[in-house]
């Protein structure tokens, strides 16, 4: 399953801190909510069109602790 474009959705409800995630649609014709949107480590939807949703994670994971290294 690969990443065939993604958006930043909000969802109804949410706490201030949760109120946006990236929600992935597949080329298998499922959506998947991938993790939150973080102010403080940007990530460009578009950066994830081709990964699978591991690798679009692991891609985040890297960029947070990038961040809190101050590597960013």
């Amino acid at each position: 399953m690969v990443i065939e474009s993604v958006e930043l959705v909000a969802l109804p409800n949410a706490p201030t801190w949760q109120e946006k995630v990236f929600r992935a649609h597949l080329d298998s014709g499922e959506d998947v909510d991938l993790f939150q949107h973080m102010w403080d480590v940007p990530i460009s939807p578009e950066s994830l069109v081709g990964l699978t949703p591991e690798e679009a994670r692991k891609k985040r994971t890297e960029k947070v602790l990038a961040a809190v290294r101050g590597n960013h």
